[in-house]
């Protein structure tokens, strides 16, 4: 954490290479769940401010790439205006994620502060339909492979022919339609809210339509003026089930073979790109998949910032399948151990209450409060069975995959 460290920084953290003393919008939309859990909540809002506030017209509404603790332009990723690293799906993450704060914050400053409630806007409306480079509503850059001039996606080892938009870029986008469409009234306008969900319908169906290679058996990458440009290419084959605009079923289940078979036989070279693969798996519940990609980055014992704050989010929240409902004061979880095999995690801030969530394998789950109101608690079982208990702080109760609800006492 650099919050303090000089009196010139603002709120921060480290999301950057080892070697950049600095904080980027792509690694902090990846590491700001972590970052949560860990209780940088101030750094959250300050650095997703920061990029909001630099997403203006003469950027083109692009958000800068990166900065200096201080709030300066990192000089490596700028030189003007019309010449600075930019990449389609970062702006969108950073929708998305201050949609996922909110939620587990309870804190309203994540969408109405104006410098964020404008950035969401112009983001969703003119950012889009400045950069639609084949006219179907997904944003996307001019397919020049410079990061300098803008691409279409994050995959920073692109080989030609370059994307216009890019699947990584779609996905995000769709993401974050649909993440301001889950939220209404004070938070979000209605209308705009009901916007973003007709958006993320349509691109939903684009998706599923237009972007499915029946002879490669999995979702093409992206698409030139040419068209689709299928094969294995990193976060444009992995980032459509990261952020699951995959339709559950026969084709999902091929991409993601796919993605299996394309990460072993042409790995990334770089091990933060690793952090994503859990989260892919985990949201389609392929969860041998994703533990063993889980083990494998701490395995790594790697420090560039994305691996440890991305290790938390996966252990504390994708392996407990804990999230904050769609309501607020709700809270869902799902195991993903294997049998014979506990997890256990405490203390875990979600919408102003602190809860504790203990997993034995599938078959048992322990709940409780020890701050704040409470919650409504809804595991999820693997037959489907929801069960809904209303937890007041202060209580711990017990759910079993039959079904059966046990009060107990605070250990």
């Amino acid at each position: 954490m650099q919050t303090g460290r000089n009196p010139a920084f603002l709120p921060s953290y480290w999301a950057a290479m080892t070697d950049r003393p600095m904080f980027y919008s792509r690694d902090l939309a990846h590491q700001i769940l972590g970052a949560h859990l860990l209780g940088l909540d101030a750094e959250n809002f300050s650095m997703l401010r920061h990029f909001a506030g630099s997403a203006t017209e003469a950027r083109g509404w692009y958000p800068l790439w990166a900065f200096e603790f201080d709030g300066t332009p990192a000089a490596i990723d700028y030189r003007s205006d019309d010449d600075f690293v930019r990449e389609i799906p970062a702006p969108f993450e950073l929708v998305e994620k201050a949609v996922e704060q909110y939620r587990w914050t309870g804190d309203a400053r994540f969408l109405l502060d104006p410098v964020i409630a404008r950035f969401l806007r112009t983001t969703m409306t003119s950012f889009v339909g400045l950069h639609d480079p084949l006219g179907t509503g997904v944003a996307g850059e001019r397919g020049t492979g410079d990061f300098f001039a803008g691409t279409a996606t994050y995959n920073e080892v692109e080989r030609p022919p370059y994307l216009q938009v890019a699947a990584d870029g779609i996905a995000s986008q769709w993401a974050a339609h649909r993440a301001l469409g889950s939220v209404g009234e004070p938070v979000v306008e209605e209308e705009f809210a009901a916007w973003n969900r007709a958006r993320a319908a349509q691109l939903d169906e684009h998706f599923s339509d237009a972007w499915w290679s029946p002879d490669e058996r999995h979702y093409t990458a992206g698409f030139t003026a040419e068209g689709p440009v299928s094969g294995f290419r990193l976060e444009s084959t992995w980032f459509p089930a990261v952020k699951g605009i995959l339709r559950a079923g026969e084709r999902a289940d091929a991409h993601l073979d796919f993605l299996r078979s394309g990460v072993e036989a042409a790995p990334p070279a770089n091990i933060e790109a690793f952090t994503y693969l859990p989260e892919a798996f985990l949201r389609y519940g392929r969860d041998e998949e994703a533990l063993r990609w889980i083990r494998f980055l701490a395995a790594s014992r790697a420090d560039y910032p994305e691996v440890p704050f991305t290790h938390v989010a996966h252990v504390a929240a994708g392996l407990t399948g804990l999230e904050p409902g769609a309501a607020r004061g709700v809270v869902r979880t799902r195991s993903h151990l294997p049998a014979g095999e506990w997890l256990e995690v405490g203390n875990v801030p979600v919408g102003g209450s602190l809860v504790g969530v203990r997993h034995d394998g599938r078959e048992a789950t322990e709940f409780q409060v020890t701050g704040g109101p409470g919650v409504i608690w809804t595991p999820t079982w693997d037959d489907g069975q929801i069960s809904t208990i209303e937890v007041p702080s202060g209580t711990r109760v017990r759910a079993s995959a039959g079904g059966g609800v046990v009060r107990l006492p605070i250990r």
